[in-house]
């Protein structure tokens, strides 16, 4: 079996994080390839729901490149619109988790995918939020997944794009969203976190290959260390199968991050 690239680990380490039967609302990059990895190897009866609409309940034929993609229609049981995902399904209260990509994430799981630096004049402007604000207010837990690297774990974020737990405590109750919402877990090429009683991050696990030292020199605050922190299973033969050949069977998110490891 060929190495395990980073990104690879950090896709079967967030599928892990679902249950079976759960409602899914699913952003695009990451989250993709994890709700169908997920439902493939672990939780066949979850429901995959995208903003634009599209509700799933099996895998289609290909991996789609973002949550609009058109293939995606013929594998469809619902194909609607916002009204019906983001309304009905989201605001309704039955979406069980969220699954969001972020640029950047702090230490109360604040997500930026909006901009770097002053709103008004940023060194660098993304696509923003789409339904990513509505996923992490009101999903029941939100799972955020991303490349780790120090820059995109500063201690606030430039812009909040979805809320976290704000400041922590008890400030996202203040605001007027509801106690039983919020960050469940950030799932990285380095670690898995979740978060305590204030709100804020706290190592769980370590993917195979990190460490906590480095963990901790990877973020841009003195970051927690749950006293039972523990290394992440390591990827299976058969996930890897599953993952490789029948979810991204062309390397379609797969193959460029293997290159850019060095992994062939």
């Amino acid at each position: 079996m060929e190495e395990t690239s980073s990104l690879e680990q950090m896709i079967i380490s967030a599928a892990k994080l679902i249950k079976d039967r759960d409602i899914l609302m699913v952003g695009t990059q990451w989250p993709i390839i994890v709700s169908l990895f997920a439902k493939r190897f672990y939780c066949p009866n979850i429901t995959i729901c995208y903003e634009g609409g599209v509700v799933l309940q099996k895998i289609p034929d290909r991996i789609p490149l973002f949550t609009g993609d058109p293939v995606i229609n013929s594998s469809s049981i619902m194909l609607g619109s916002c009204l019906d995902t983001l309304g009905s399904i989201l605001h309704g209260g039955r979406a069980d988790m969220a699954l969001l990509s972020a640029a950047s994430v702090d230490r109360f799981g604040n997500i930026n995918t909006t901009c770097v630096g002053r709103y008004n004049s940023p060194a660098a402007r993304f696509g923003g939020s789409g339904g990513a604000c509505d996923f992490g207010s009101l999903a029941k837990r939100t799972v955020i997944i991303l490349e780790h690297d120090k820059k995109r774990f500063p201690e606030r974020v430039d812009f909040i794009t979805t809320p976290g737990y704000l400041s922590g405590s008890d400030s996202r109750a203040r605001v007027g969203l509801k106690n039983h919402t919020g960050p469940y877990a950030v799932v990285t090429t380095l670690g898995i976190f979740k978060f305590d009683h204030n709100g804020e991050m706290i190592l769980s696990q370590f993917q195979p290959g990190s460490s906590v030292d480095e963990i901790r020199d990877s973020v841009q605050w003195e970051l927690k260390v749950a006293e039972d922190v523990r290394q992440a299973d390591p990827a299976t033969e058969d996930e890897l199968r599953v993952l490789r050949d029948e979810i991204d069977p062309k390397g379609m998110y797969l193959r460029e991050a293997r290159l850019l490891q060095g992994i062939r």
